[in-house]
């Protein structure tokens, strides 16, 4: 006796109307990391300095001849700087510095050929010098090597003359000179505002003459030299460095894609004819599309596990392509149905072999 699945088809109409597994969303990507700032070098800054110098100065007496020779001169200095950076491209830039300090460096040694004391110091300088930086990717340290001007006082000073070597009382003089520094160094930028950095340089103040004569020793001069090698430390205020980017802001999850819409269409056992609740099913799986944006829809037909694998497979095929035709009286392009049958595989009730299942004699329209 042939079983027919009317009522089994009336029973599972709203299923067929729900729709293939709902994809959960994808969990939401995580938040990128925040990014990290290009440190802007470029513009005015203002600093302060502090550092300690040490040197080698010469007296030499004329006509006399005689030296001191070199003796050491050291002490300490600091003040202020004001300076412009110009950024270039990779993370090369040009900048002008300028610097004036208060100093005490100085020295002393005995006179050539008698006891009383030579000195040489330093009270105050300053430069103009040219800066050539890199900071590696652009980054927050930067290598640079500086060379100008400088400008200062050298004083010189001849204590407790005496008569020995043919002239005595005391002297002292000072005057301004023009040399020159060169030097290099790091700075780093510890906020979006402010740098340390450490330097070396080398400065050389030249010479001037002093007189040292008596009416024992008329036109006595004497040559007063000096230059140091100094090391400072430095903090600096950039004017205008702009504050650091904001966090990047979350990327929104993706939506999730539209739940596939299935529609299944039962039918009697060894039949490929629509039944009546078949047809109904189509004409909502008709509607659907038409109500949508074009989509191509998968039409795929199958059968219960009672008879031959082979002729399951043509029953499939001819229930697949029963339903494609219904489709197309209802006003789905035919190009817009992939047909095809799967014989009884993927059974929706999985059953042994030779089971009459009414769900698993089916075709199932998919629209995506």
């Amino acid at each position: 006796m042939r079983f027919t699945t009317s009522g089994a088809a009336a029973a599972m109409l709203l299923a067929s109307m729900a729709t293939a597994g709902a994809q959960a969303p994808p969990p939401p990507p995580m938040a990128p990391p925040m990014a990290m700032g290009i440190t802007d070098w470029s513009g005015f800054y203002v600093g302060v300095n502090l550092g300690g110098a040490f040197g080698t100065s010469k007296l030499d007496f004329r006509p006399q001849g005689t030296s001191t020779g070199d003796f050491n001169t050291r002490g300490p200095f600091g003040g202020g700087t004001l300076g412009f950076n110009w950024e270039l491209n990779n993370g090369w830039l040009l900048g002008l510095e300028g610097d004036i300090d208060g100093a005490g460096i100085g020295g002393s040694k005995s006179c050539p050929g008698a006891a009383f004391n030579c000195r040489a110091s330093n009270t105050w300088d300053g430069t103009a010098r040219g800066r050539l930086g890199w900071a590696p990717g652009a980054g927050n340290l930067l290598w640079f090597a500086t060379g100008g001007a400088a400008f200062g006082d050298i004083r010189g000073s001849i204590a407790n003359l005496t008569p020995v070597a043919g002239f005595g009382g005391a002297a002292n003089s000072s005057t301004t000179n023009v040399g020159w520094t060169a030097g290099a160094g790091a700075e780093y930028m510890i906020s979006p505002q402010w740098s340390a950095k450490l330097e070396y340089r080398h400065t050389d103040l030249g010479s001037f003459n002093m007189s040292a004569g008596t009416t024992a020793a008329p036109g006595t001069t004497v040559k007063v030299s000096l230059d140091d090698d100094a090391v400072l430390a430095g903090l600096n205020f950039h004017f205008g460095a702009p504050p650091p980017p904001p966090p990047a802001p979350m990327a929104m999850p993706a939506p999730p894609p539209a739940p596939a819409k299935v529609f299944i269409v039962f039918f009697d056992w060894d039949r490929d004819t629509i039944t009546p609740e078949g047809q109904a099913i189509i004409q909502q799986a008709a509607d659907a599309y038409k109500s949508g944006a074009p989509v191509q829809l998968q039409v795929t037909g199958y059968t219960d596990r009672s008879g031959s694998p082979g002729y399951n497979q043509r029953l499939s095929e001819r229930r697949a392509n029963n339903v494609a035709r219904a489709l197309a009286a209802l006003g789905v392009p035919r190009e817009q149905m992939a047909v095809s049958g799967r014989g009884e595989n993927d059974n929706r009730v999985p059953t042994a072999n030779g089971v009459r299942e009414p769900q698993n004699r089916r075709v199932e329209i998919v629209a995506p």
